[in-house]
């Protein structure tokens, strides 16, 4: 996207910090000394400014009528000239104060209570600081919620492009306590806030705006090593239409055009454009709720398949036999432990489901378990006969489901022995999360003649309860 036209001027930029220096030319017959030349790490990197639309303003150079200000190693120096003149221009011309600093540069410290530090932000007048604590390697940041169209924007940028090091941020406000020994300021410490715009795996931001709470100022704190052309393009293209439109109508950007000289295609085509975006956020809005109401109902049962013992078990494979259409009475509230766990029903076939679970390895003594449930329904009172059973499994719960043996029993000559089926239950949660439920039930009922014309699971309910939770058939009911 262009941001600058025929008649456009470059908008004007602070930038805290020195000039990139030229390279130092190499004489023949001198060498160089330490010191010499110019500490990089206190010079931004090269970027093409007028590329941008932008007209950099150095230390030296008049900022009272600058847009923003980028401080791309430190907070800009609030005490310096630089900085007053250019919050002394914004409050002239009712403006917000838009600053961009990026945290953590320079040398770290460590201490037992902070733990490791770097180098942080200092807010204006007494409203504090904000400090940066290096996070470890392999944090991936998420956007925060009740984010605005350019602060969206930024975090996306900075998931897309991230720095080596990510920071956690916590606002420092100067103390106001009257306890003894404790510093006071004068005047009083004003109130601000600090909003985050991504946060950790913990919930601390990572990188936010800070306000000050008459809203004169924001403050967008992001980490030390962002792409510095990638701040100032957010800057001129959404943050700057966002929080101070007017220095793109003086610089007569094509960014920010007065609506009142549009003409009428024009005016339509913003307006058509403003709909779809409103539909979009409507949608997104709905399927953000869908996917909530899907996984409320998905965890508990994907969690209890993979990691369940005892009767959060039973129900999990309950569930899953009548997502696949079955008739599953629970044993266990009609015959104690007399019997198995659970009776299937399907295509005219009636089998026993016993369920266990085991920490490490199946112990080989599982399925005589099931064998004397076999044996001894008969001479339970009320019983039909069965045509077999099945033993289903959750073994080796203490490892990630990745890390488990594929088979229940991995010793070949005790496998082919087994005269009942057995089923890990992880091989279950396979075929439930994938909807197939043919799997399910040649499995469980072998071969039924089944010709798919069977009840489909999305109509199947699970329990007549509808409060209860982890139900499969309302899973399938929200996916119609």
């Amino acid at each position: 996207m262009s941001t600058s036209g025929p008649s456009a001027a470059p908008i004007p930029l602070h930038i805290a910090g020195e000039p990139p220096a030229p390279p130092a030319p190499d004489v023949i017959g001198t060498s160089a000394g330490a010191g010499r030349r110019p500490d990089p790490a206190v010079r931004p990197g090269v970027v093409d400014w007028a590329a941008l639309g932008v007209e950099p303003r150095w230390r030296n150079q008049e900022t009272g009528d600058c847009a923003a200000i980028l401080s791309p190693f430190l907070g800009p120096a609030t005490g310096l000239e630089p900085y007053k003149r250019y919050v002394a221009g914004t409050r002239q011309r009712g403006e917000t104060a838009l600053v961009v600093a990026c945290t953590g540069a320079g040398t770290r410290s460590h201490n037992v209570f902070t733990g490791t530090v770097a180098p942080g932000i200092h807010l204006p007048h007494y409203y504090g600081s904000i400090s940066a604590n290096p996070l470890p390697v392999g944090v991936s940041p998420e956007l925060a919620d009740g984010l605005d169209h350019a602060e969206h924007d930024l975090g996306t940028q900075l998931l897309n492009c991230p720095p080596d090091t990510w920071f956690r941020l916590t606002y420092l406000r100067e103390s106001k306590s009257s306890r003894p020994g404790v510093a006071r300021v004068w005047p009083p410490p004003g109130e601000g806030e600090l909003r985050p715009i991504l946060v950790d795996g913990l919930g601390a931001p990572v990188a936010g705006v800070w306000t000050p709470a008459d809203g004169s100022a924001r403050w967008f704190v992001v980490p030390h090593g962002t792409d510095h052309r990638l701040l100032v393009k957010w800057l001129v293209q959404h943050a700057l239409p966002a929080y101070v439109p007017g220095a793109l109508t003086r610089a007569r950007s094509p960014l920010v055009r007065d609506p009142a000289l549009a003409t009428d295609a024009e005016a339509r085509l913003v307006e058509t454009i403003a709909e779809e975006r409103r539909a979009h956020e409507r949608r997104h809005t709905e399927l953000q709720q869908q996917l909530a109401a899907l996984r409320a109902v998905a965890d508990p049962l994907r969690d209890n398949l993979l990691f369940g013992t005892g009767r959060p078990l039973e129900d999990a494979v309950h569930d899953v036999l009548v997502a696949a259409g079955a008739t599953v009475t629970r044993l266990d509230d009609v015959y104690g432990t007399n019997s198995a766990d659970l009776l299937a029903e399907y295509g005219g076939r009636r089998v026993l489901v016993e369920v266990k679970s085991a920490k490490n390895r199946s112990p080989h003594t599982l399925p005589d378990k099931l064998l004397k449930h076999l044996s001894t329904w008969p001479g339970l009172t009320g019983t039909e006969p069965v045509d077999g059973g099945v033993l289903v499994v959750n073994h080796q719960i203490k490892l990630p489901p990745a890390q488990r043996d594929a088979e229940v029993y991995t010793d070949r000559a005790f496998a082919d022995a087994l005269t009942v089926p057995v089923i890990g239950s992880d091989r279950l949660f396979d075929w439930w999360r994938h909807e197939d439920w043919d799997a399910v039930r040649h499995a469980v009922f072998g071969d039924t003649g089944d010709t798919g014309l069977a009840q489909p699971p999305e109509i199947a309910v699970p329990d007549a309860d509808p409060k209860a939770p982890g139900r499969p058939g309302l899973l399938s009911r929200l996916r119609r």
